[in-house]
């Protein structure tokens, strides 16, 4: 992700996404231009992105998430766009409230930033940018912005299992998606997450965690380094007439634990 300022990000993302995505091009296909999502795996998915103010110092007000794309069929000839189009998701998760254009993220309309979403000719990837706005709201929820690639005036959307996209937009602690009930940390809680932050320095978001994969010697060195701390951190608050740590200082159930070495 790359932090920006209003209006300063044109020049800046324009050097970058013009410079950074360039390579071989394979042979022309015969056919019209189309442009879907970089995938691996040939199963339906929603390409995922997250902004997260939280990290950030507080007068960063804007952020970009880049997605990769392809093209599909004839390589463009000259310089050619692609379009989004945010939508709202009747199926997706209630818990996270739309984004608002204007209010969490740069409107698709705007001019500025529709530059930005193009291929070179020749070119059939690129990484395009959805930019997003850091408001107050940010603080007490995590908000949703569901898109979609949509025809252009130079491309068609490809194949619809990789033509939907949706960033996560917050400024507070959440459970990264790859945090999940076997994590080698253990369950989650957003006591134990700022307490690894603060151990750590790192930001032990979904991308940090992925970085992270199947290592598991870094795996066995975090959880040895958090449990000597929280020992330390427990020992420190019992001498000060505290309980342990917990998520709910009120319930003792709620102790922050890793699992044992």
């Amino acid at each position: 992700m790359k932090h920006i300022i209003p209006y300063c990000w044109l020049a800046s993302l324009t050097l970058f996404l013009c410079g950074a995505c360039r390579k071989d091009a394979p042979s022309v296909y015969a056919g019209k231009q189309f442009v879907e999502f970089y995938y691996i795996n040939d199963t339906k998915a929603i390409t995922t992105g997250y902004s997260t103010f939280y990290y950030q110092e507080p007068g960063v007000k804007y952020d970009t998430v880049l997605f990769h794309v392809r093209t599909v069929g004839t390589l463009p000839q000259k310089t050619s766009y692609v379009k989004f189009k945010a939508f709202a998701d009747t199926t997706a998760s209630p818990a996270f409230p739309d984004a608002v254009a204007g209010v969490h993220y740069v409107s698709f309309e705007d001019a500025q930033l529709n530059l930005l979403w193009k291929l070179e000719a020749g070119q059939y990837e690129g990484y395009l940018p959805i930019v997003t706005i850091r408001d107050a709201s940010l603080k007490n929820a995590t908000y949703q912005l569901h898109f979609r690639i949509d025809t252009s005036a130079d491309f068609y959307p490809g194949n619809s299992d990789h033509t939907e996209g949706i960033v996560y937009i917050s400024d507070k602690l959440s459970q990264p998606s790859n945090w999940t009930y076997n994590f080698f940390l253990g369950t989650y809680g957003p006591v134990k997450h700022q307490f690894i932050v603060e151990q750590s320095g790192e930001k032990w978001d979904a991308d940090f965690i992925t970085s992270i994969g199947t290592n598991t010697s870094l795996q066995a060195y975090y959880l040895f380094k958090f449990s000597q701390a929280l020992n330390v951190v427990n020992a420190q608050r019992k001498a000060a007439g505290q309980t342990e740590l917990r998520e709910n200082p009120a319930d003792p159930t709620s102790a922050v634990t890793f699992p044992p070495l």
